[in-house]
């Protein structure tokens, strides 16, 4: 007899300049998983889209939302308002389906306590020296702002042991890595020791 397979919340989280948006659209396209959307207080920029790369509200609406518990988790960042709406999970799982949690440190560190049978992936490049490369390669940083980067790199390292998973996207590799978040997906449904995923 199968295992019977249960819809899953995978938090996904991973240094600045490992891949993280080019692992997560090719594995939707692959998988169909829902990605939960969060929700942001700040103004929309250039070429952002609402509902997909955040929920947009009034600073006057997140917080009408903070008051009615509707938020999982929330928190100020600098001046904005950012948090995860228990419906963006709580809507896909009732229907079946598996959602993934795309978050900073900072984020999975909160997620660890506040959801129930997640699993957690660090998403990492195959070296310190690797993202370093790529950091240099994007253009976009300072000296700053790369050694802040690289200091968040360590810190996401260190954090390793308190995941389920470690995936390392290698340059060049990407469908390997997709491969083994598949597998993962697959593994995890049909384990009958992992608790049923949901808010705590």
């Amino acid at each position: 007899m199968s295992a019977e397979l249960r819809p899953l919340v995978i938090v996904l989280h991973g240094p600045s300049g490992v891949g993280k948006d080019t692992v997560i659209a090719r594995l939707r396209e692959r998988t169909g998983i829902h990605r939960a959307t969060s929700s942001n207080s700040r103004l929309k920029r250039e070429g952002e889209v609402d509902g997909v790369d955040y929920h947009f509200l009034t600073p006057e609406e997140f917080r009408r939302k903070i008051e009615a518990n509707e938020f999982i988790e929330h928190a100020q960042v600098y001046d904005d308002l950012k948090g995860l709406e228990r419906r963006e999970l709580e809507g896909p799982l009732a229907e079946g389906r598996d959602v993934l949690v795309r978050t900073d440190l900072q984020g999975a560190r909160s997620l660890r306590g506040l959801l129930r049978g997640a699993v957690f992936v660090l998403l990492t490049a195959e070296s310190r020296e690797a993202l370093r490369a790529r950091l240099t390669a994007r253009e976009t940083e300072t000296a700053e702002t790369l050694a802040r980067r690289l200091a968040e790199v360590d810190e996401e390292l260190a954090d390793a042991p308190n995941n389920d998973y470690v995936v390392v996207n290698r340059e060049g590799a990407l469908e390997e890595a997709v491969d083994e978040l598949v597998d993962i997906i697959e593994r995890e449904r049909g384990n009958p020791n992992r608790e049923a995923a949901g808010v705590r």
